[in-house]
């Protein structure tokens, strides 16, 4: 009989996790954001549900030279970021085998090139670390501006800490869906991929040292909308998808989620 109840209860915990959702916490205060160090104004998103973040575009005073940061990330990252800013310790584990992928769909933003002088992005970066030190910093960014219209930046620092690789790739047109975005972190060959809506640019950096955990922060910035703006008001909101059943995009065979499931 013993066994027949440890039995069950093996079954009934086996289905449980098979069925758990790979999340990962955006839980930091608004007391933690904004005491991260920044050269902008910065506050905690005014909603996040789950992993969405949104803002609503402000109205900015004519002729001001101010930004507005908002950001989301967990209480352990920000914690750890104000204790040591160049060397940050992830949070979330990452096997060290295999292929893994993350999206991040950008689904309300101004889809028209901005004309005004103005200036919004969104957008959310990763953090690769062992239990040691920090392997990788990325940032993946949607940013619409008049100089340059829209593009989505991609940086990704040197692992010997001389600066980065950056990219820019236009994007003619926004879907109504949104734009989404796929990572995609190879351990075999410790190489780092993108999927832009479905379109694979293939691998765009690679790293020496394997990486154990992940982080992420997910971030908005506004400039520049002055009074009579029409986009004042409107809603800029991503969401980042570490869990299986939300990403859609094509990747490698055997790829997984974070949480070492099969996509």
């Amino acid at each position: 009989m013993k066994n027949i109840i440890l039995g069950t209860i093996i079954i009934a915990s086996t289905i449980g996790n098979s069925f758990a959702a790979c999340t990962y916490n955006l839980d930091a205060s608004t007391a933690e954001i904004e005491a991260l160090p920044s050269n902008i104004p910065t506050t905690k998103f005014p909603t996040i549900t789950n992993q969405k973040s949104s803002f609503l575009i402000p109205s900015f005073p004519s002729n001001s030279n101010t930004f507005q940061m908002y950001m989301g990330t967990s209480s352990d990252i920000a914690q750890k970021i104000l204790i040591n800013s160049e060397n940050i310790i992830a949070d979330k584990g990452i096997g060290t085998t295999g292929e893994y992928a993350v999206e991040f769909l950008i689904d309300n933003f101004i889809k028209t090139p901005i004309t005004n002088g103005s200036y919004i992005s969104m957008g959310y970066s990763f953090l690769l670390s062992n239990t040691d030190k920090s392997i990788k910093v990325g940032t993946i960014s949607l940013v619409n501006e008049q100089a340059n219209g829209i593009n989505l930046n991609v940086s990704l620092s040197k692992e010997d800490g001389s600066g980065e690789n950056s990219y820019t790739y236009p994007i003619s047109s926004i879907p109504a869906a949104g734009l989404r975005i796929g990572l995609f972190i190879n351990q075999n060959s410790k190489q780092i991929g993108l999927n832009i809506n479905g379109v694979n640019k293939g691998y765009i950096d690679s790293f020496t040292t394997t990486p154990t955990k992940i982080g992420f922060i997910e971030y908005g910035v506004a400039w520049g909308f002055t009074a009579g703006d029409p986009n004042i008001g409107k809603t800029i909101s991503g969401e980042l998808i570490t869990d299986k059943s939300k990403i859609t995009l094509n990747y490698a065979a055997s790829t997984k989620d974070i949480c070492e499931i099969p996509l």
